[in-house]
């Protein structure tokens, strides 16, 4: 059974790269089901289960896509039986207000940063900087603690640590966010990873990167980086509408960085 995989909203007007091609194998040239104003990004996929590879591939497809204009992603995994119910699902209930939001965005990227810190170095500066820590940990080291200090410590150190990242997270916004348009963070479960993402117009992305540069310099190699874009804007889709809202980057490939 053919299906239709769904990418991104983007006007009706917009140049298709050449030889743009799908997720899935065999992968089936990227189209365009056209409304009005507002045109829907589709391939041909067989009926298969989506993977790690074809996150991968979707993403790509959303990045060769903003080189010709503004596109509102939809939702990875989104598929449709055919071009009529790409039509009465997905442009007539989002058509009038993606073609609003597709202007809005005209002109922008998203920049993504993640911080990965070096978990040893985190925790000798947090034993430093916390005596009784510090001694708690000796004491479980020793074999000399209960189950009751064994469980302090490791409550003590991860909420230690979600403090140092939320100072960094205010550190690295403090420096970026004045030369874009909206920011946000993101914390996973790991304390140690900080992910931040940057609404930037494209003519402002060699400053941009000259201010992530400065900062990487300054905050030196206690972090490794992983700085990502131009790409489409994953997380300033109109998060009202369900099928514009993208997975979680603590679940996508390391590759993109989120």
């Amino acid at each position: 059974m053919i299906v239709l995989v769904v990418y991104a909203l983007v006007r009706s007007t917009h140049p298709l790269p050449e030889r743009l091609t799908g997720i899935g194998k065999p992968a089936g040239q990227v189209r365009l089901v056209g409304a009005e104003r507002v045109a829907a990004v589709v391939s041909q996929i067989g009926d298969q289960a989506l993977h790690d590879d074809d996150a991968i591939g979707y993403l790509d497809v959303l990045q060769a896509l903003i080189e010709n204009g503004p596109v509102l992603p939809i939702r990875f995994g989104t598929l449709a039986p055919d071009d009529d119910a790409v039509r009465t699902e997905i442009l007539a209930p989002l058509g009038e207000q993606g073609a609003s939001r597709l202007d809005q965005l005209d002109g922008l990227v998203e920049m993504q940063l993640k911080l990965i810190a070096d978990q040893d170095a985190e925790l000798r500066d947090l034993l430093a900087s916390s005596p009784p820590l510090r001694r708690l940990v000796g004491q479980v080291k020793a074999g000399a603690a209960d189950v009751s200090v064994h469980i302090s410590v490791g409550e003590q150190v991860t909420q230690g640590l979600a403090e140092r990242r939320a100072a960094l997270d205010a550190q690295v916004a403090g420096r970026l966010k004045p030369l874009a348009l909206d920011h946000g963070s993101r914390t996973g479960d790991d304390v140690t990873v900080l992910t931040q993402y940057y609404l930037v117009r494209v003519d402002d992305l060699e400053r941009f990167d000259a201010a992530v540069q400065e900062l990487l310099e300054d905050l030196g190699d206690r972090y490794t980086p992983e700085y990502v874009g131009p790409l489409p804007p994953l997380d300033f889709a109109d998060a009202e509408n369900d099928l514009t809202q993208t997975p979680s980057s603590e679940t996508t490939p390391s590759r993109w960085g989120w």
